[in-house]
């Protein structure tokens, strides 16, 4: 019994601070890497590189929390965001901001609306609403990067380029401001226990009375608004639309997802480690590339990486659900 409850304990740690562990380890290697690398300059650098995918995964972590596995039409709600960004420039920037944000919106109600309704497998709607957008896209504007023709190009371009007292990064800003708002609604709100209670069975949600369409629906619309939110950064930060715009982000987002604990079943997790995920992301990305080791090596790694921790939290899960932790 002592055994168990131990056993139980252990995943609970795991579950919550694993992800720390593994960042306080990559720092220790990287300051061995090289002497620049605890510099204020590349910490900044690194949380740059991945607050574009740390906005995406904070969205996607509620999904994935509310117990729908992955949303796989991110890449493609990332390009069309960055067409709208684009097209819409010519109207002002508060206007266009709106639009980027409502298509998003629009594209994670889709995702909710059917899924929630007729219960279809996640990765196989989302993948195919991926398929009809790309499609689209590339159907209207065709493989090459569509550029703005009217408005203020120059605050456009700055969006992305925008640094707070001149040292950090505004998308650096808008992915931790996020990942706290959400993290205090899903911790400390009643809409954060009905999305728990979802991911953890839906049966027994239903029989406690909430709306599992609802909030299966309300999931998939942040997720798709915070991708659409990077759609922006991105289309500024190239100063164009391109229907690639939002490839990979997908598995990246998935992979800080896993990391941060917030397991693939739902329910269990904390959407507060998606910061620590994604800066695993990064410092594994940044240690490499001062190695030297190449681009496609990188993602070798990264993807057995996101193996290992698959396996060690479905067998944490596993100890948590055996002993009721």
């Amino acid at each position: 019994m002592v055994r168990s409850m131990s056993k139980g304990k252990r995943s609970v740690l795991i579950n919550k601070l694993g992800v720390y562990i593994i960042v306080l380890s990559l720092v220790v290697i990287g300051s061995f890497v090289s002497n620049k690398f605890l510099s204020v300059s590349n910490i900044i650098n690194i949380l740059e590189a991945v607050s574009f995918l740390g906005i995406v995964a904070s969205g996607m972590a509620l999904v994935t929390y509310s117990g729908q596995s992955v949303d796989l039409s991110t890449p493609s709600t990332i390009a069309v965001a960055s067409f709208v960004s684009v097209l819409s420039l010519r109207f002002g920037i508060p206007i266009m901001i709106i639009l980027v944000l409502i298509s998003g919106a629009v594209i994670g109600m889709i995702n909710g609306l059917v899924i929630g309704k007729y219960h279809l497998n996640t990765v196989v709607w989302t993948l195919s609403v991926s398929f009809v957008f790309s499609g689209l896209t590339r159907f209207i504007f065709g493989s090459s990067n569509i550029y703005p023709e009217g408005g203020n190009v120059e605050l456009f371009e700055q969006i992305s380029r925008y640094r707070l007292f001149n040292i950090i990064p505004i998308s650096v800003v808008v992915m931790i401001s996020i990942l706290v708002i959400l993290s205090i609604i899903v911790s400390y709100s009643k809409y954060g226990a009905k999305l728990k209670l979802v991911g953890c069975s839906e049966m027994v949600a239903e029989y406690s009375g909430v709306n599992i369409r609802r909030m299966i629906c309300s999931a998939f619309i942040m997720s798709g608004v915070t991708a659409s939110i990077a759609g922006l950064f991105i289309g500024s930060l190239s100063k164009s639309a391109a229907y690639t715009n939002g490839t990979g982000y997908d598995f990246k987002a998935i992979t800080a997802i896993v990391l941060s604990g917030v397991t693939l079943r739902g329910g269990r997790g904390s959407i507060a480690g998606v910061l620590g995920g994604v800066m695993t992301i990064g410092l594994m990305n940044n240690i490499m590339t001062l190695i030297g080791i190449n681009t496609f090596i990188q993602n070798v790694i990264t993807g057995i990486v996101f193996i290992v921790v698959v396996w060690i939290t479905n067998y944490s899960t596993k100890n948590l659900e055996a002993n009721n932790v």
